[in-house]
């Protein structure tokens, strides 16, 4: 969930705790996205070991096969 161009994390927290009717209208109100920074895991492989270039290069193969 993004504002003024940053993360709105406490909104999303806010957004998470409603039930019911209230998460359907929040859920218009306030779209969220799904933000990956890291890859720690790759199928069964631990990847924290790896290098980050390597985590991340991996990470954005990952999403560009996926489309």
């Amino acid at each position: 969930m993004w504002e003024d161009d940053r993360l709105a994390f406490a909104r999303l927290q806010n957004r998470l705790r409603q039930r019911g009717a209230g998460a359907a209208r929040a859920a218009e109100k306030w779209l969220t996205h799904f933000v990956v920074f890291d890859l720690l895991r790759l199928s069964e492989t631990n990847t924290i070991c790896w290098p980050y270039k390597r985590r991340r290069a991996a990470l954005e193969s990952m999403f560009t096969a996926a489309g």
